[in-house]
């Protein structure tokens, strides 16, 4: 993607310092609930070296018969270049090592993602790298008002440009409410803009 006018440099050095990982997931639907329906859910950390991006998180979500795994960092990368197949494979070969060979079923349907290899999104969450600090969120939530005549960045004026989405909120980063309540803060941005800030004091009528 290409602005022109191009943006300033203090909001690209501010994309380019924050960092944008990849996570992805597998979700695993099972006919029953094999596991302790009681507990809110379980893990397993990979014991080598080769597996420690593996982060397999089983959530019981609603009492139902659903497991989902995490996969990060090297791990994530790889699992991008196999097979279904060969993911829940995994999956389940972690599951009957903790409840063993008999006790863990077939899933009856998966969902496997490929943030990275996806086209419109590259990764999946942003993450403070090195040399980076929650101060570029700020940066990067900040609009862009149009350069001068001249291309000089302005500070004064009406805002063009606006941005949203989990990168942009300090607090609530790498997080789907983070990104919905982004897209909230922009659009009250643009309404005050536009309309006016309704909560603003208006003069009074001068009736003398």
């Amino acid at each position: 993607m290409q602005f022109s006018p191009p943006l300033p440099d203090w909001k690209t050095s501010a994309i380019q310092r924050l960092g944008f990982g990849n996570l992805n997931k597998v979700v695993l639907c099972f006919e029953r609930i094999f596991w302790n329906p009681q507990a809110n859910l379980f893990g397993h950390v990979g014991s080598t070296t080769a597996s420690r991006g593996e982060l397999f998180l089983f959530w019981n979500l609603y009492k139902a018969p659903v497991l989902l795994a995490l996969v990060a960092g090297e791990a994530a990368a790889i699992m991008e270049n196999v097979t279904d197949d060969v993911i829940v494979g995994r999956c389940i070969a972690v599951l009957r090592g903790i409840f063993g060979q008999s006790g863990v079923p077939q899933p009856k349907e998966t969902v496997v993602t490929r943030w990275r290899a996806d086209p419109w999104s590259r990764g999946s969450y942003s993450f403070v790298a090195v040399g980076s600090s929650g101060s570029d969120y700020d940066l990067l939530a900040s609009p862009v008002l149009p350069p001068t005549p001249q291309g000089v960045s302005t500070t004064s004026g009406p805002a063009r440009v606006f941005f949203a989405g989990e990168h942009t909120i300090r607090n609530y980063p790498a997080t789907v409410h983070g990104a919905f309540l982004s897209g909230l803060r922009e659009a009250s941005r643009i309404a005050d803009q536009i309309i006016g800030n309704p909560c603003q004091p208006q003069p009074a009528d001068d009736k003398n």
